[in-house]
């Protein structure tokens, strides 16, 4: 089980080096914290807003968009992250997120991203 998502991370991440090539302003970035979420602009890094946060916390993504997801918990931490897409199918991966990045694929459509609240164990 294990195996199957580690290679379910792995993709996830492979997806963002396939979609390099895309168009920054379609590019969705949020940085999640223990405490904090911050938008920021994807070619500038520029942050756009920032706000208090602490739990679960879900983002909607629409068709042609990429969401580039920025865990920096500055702690050994892991996230739940559920990939629901439009006819209902989902993924579920863990991550690590003391400091990891993760992409979604522009050719994914419509899909909301839910994130858990940062824990100790995997």
């Amino acid at each position: 089980m294990n195996t199957i998502r580690n290679k379910l991370g792995a993709l996830f991440v492979l997806a963002f080096w396939l979609t390099l090539s895309t168009v920054a302003q379609d590019t969705t970035c949020v940085m999640i914290t223990l405490d904090e979420v911050i938008n920021f602009n994807y070619e500038t890094s520029k942050i756009i807003n920032r706000f208090d946060h602490a739990g679960d916390f879900e983002i909607k993504i629409k068709d042609g968009e990429i969401m580039c997801l920025h865990f920096s918990d500055d702690k050994n931490r892991f996230r739940d992250v559920t990939t629901t897409f439009e006819n209902g199918d989902h993924i579920h991966n863990t991550f690590s997120s003391k400091d990891n990045v993760v992409f979604s694929k522009e050719s994914w459509g419509d899909v909301t991203i839910h994130i858990s609240k940062a824990r100790r164990k995997k």
